[in-house]
């Protein structure tokens, strides 16, 4: 099996089985990238294949200081804020009556403790989400909510280098961080209650049970 340089070497010497190898390797995470920021998956897809046109177009400036698939990975978020580049229109909000709101810790362990139904870290912190159940509100937040939080969250970009690209303050790209996290809180919350509703009333049909 060929390692990760050589594959690199390959693909800028313009080997085409190499290129496909990449292609079918990190098709899926780039995908899902995509998807992050778009939604629309059809629109993804064609953002993903360009994506790739531009990987392999400018791999010879790949210098291997670094990963190579976050390379990629970036190549892939600015593709697609490529199609999103008028959202920078639609995120400025005043940073004045924004309150620092974190969102919670979400483990997958869940400990029994006593939760206090109205208070929504104490629901958060004791429901057990599943990737599938926070990417999908992830994915509901409002483009530029969705696309600060993916890239600060997820992909790791820093506050400046958010703004640089997407062309709006350092202020506006964290307001839009706290804002996309007071709202992931609230819909976790809403989640989070539904989800131990069910819990309980399987509990109760099932004491039910054991006194009959």
């Amino acid at each position: 099996m060929l390692e990760e340089k050589d594959i690199i070497k390959r693909c800028k010497q313009g080997d085409r089985q190499a290129q496909q190898y990449v292609y079918e390797k990190y098709a899926p995470v780039m995908l899902a990238i995509c998807v992050r920021y778009v939604r629309d998956k059809m629109l993804a897809e064609d953002i993903m294949q360009d994506g790739f046109i531009t990987i392999f177009s400018k791999i010879a400036q790949f210098k291997e200081l670094g990963s190579f698939e976050g390379w990629m990975k970036r190549i892939m978020v600015n593709a697609s804020l490529r199609v999103l580049q008028n959202i920078s229109k639609n995120i400025h909000y005043n940073i004045e009556d924004v309150k620092n709101t974190n969102i919670a810790n979400l483990q997958d362990n869940t400990q029994e403790l006593d939760i206090n139904y109205a208070d929504p870290r104490s629901v958060i912190e004791n429901t057990t989400f599943s990737q599938d159940e926070i990417m999908k509100v992830v994915s509901e937040l409002p483009d530029g909510f969705r696309i600060v939080f993916n890239m600060y969250a997820i992909e790791g970009y820093k506050h400046k280098e958010i703004a640089d690209i997407l062309k709006i303050s350092i202020s506006t790209s964290k307001t839009q961080l706290i804002r996309a996290r007071k709202q992931l809180q609230d819909k976790l919350f809403k989640l989070g209650l539904q989800k131990q509703n069910e819990i309980n009333n399987k509990e109760y049909n099932k004491n039910l049970l054991h006194l009959s």
